[in-house]
């Protein structure tokens, strides 16, 4: 949903917002590298409103992600639900000298170009914002074995344990001083 930040209401607009599953999940094909996908529509509810020429968009989102799990691999569902608050301002095809360097606050502002802002794609970014920096299927996860591959988490595997050549092992053999 576009909105056109000219035309918001003084004391601002609440949206209530839904991008089905399908229309989600071609967005998320899009990116490179992606290995997840929606089990669920993408909804939220938000507050948008101009304060002194910047937009400041308020809401909350939901939704559940399939994510593979870093450590075995195997898919799992994943619920985010979460409040959040972005800072909008306009682009400017010119900028002082001034306006070159950053300052604390320009790290918290995010730029829009043109008349529109577009709030699913504030949506897609809170996706993103609130998907975990690693993917684990539960904190105990035990992972894959390092030889045969299976799934730990199933059980213990029946591979015979090798040791391994390591550069390292030269190391068991030092003898310290001391």
């Amino acid at each position: 949903m576009k909105i056109r930040v000219n035309q918001i209401p003084e004391g601002g607009e609440t949206f209530v917002l839904k991008v089905e599953e399908k229309k989600a999940n071609r967005y998320f094909s899009l990116l490179k590298n992606s290995d997840f996908l929606a089990l669920s529509d993408l909804t939220g509810n938000v507050n948008v409103w101009d304060q002194d020429g910047m937009i400041i968009v308020e809401g909350n989102l939901k939704v559940d992600l399939r994510l593979t799990c870093s450590r075995c691999l195997s898919y799992f569902r994943y619920p985010i639900s979460h409040h959040f608050r972005s800072i909008y301002s306009p682009f400017y095809e010119t900028c002082q000298e001034e306006d070159l360097e950053l300052k604390p606050y320009d790290m918290d502002v995010s730029i829009y170009n043109g008349e529109e802002l577009d709030l699913d794609n504030v949506l897609y970014e809170q996706v993103f914002l609130g998907m975990p920096a690693q993917a684990l299927c539960s904190p105990e996860c035990k992972g894959l074995c390092p030889s045969c591959g299976a799934n730990l988490n199933e059980g213990p595997c029946h591979c015979e344990i090798h040791s391994s050549f390591s550069p390292f092992d030269v190391l068991k053999k030092l003898k310290l001083k001391g």
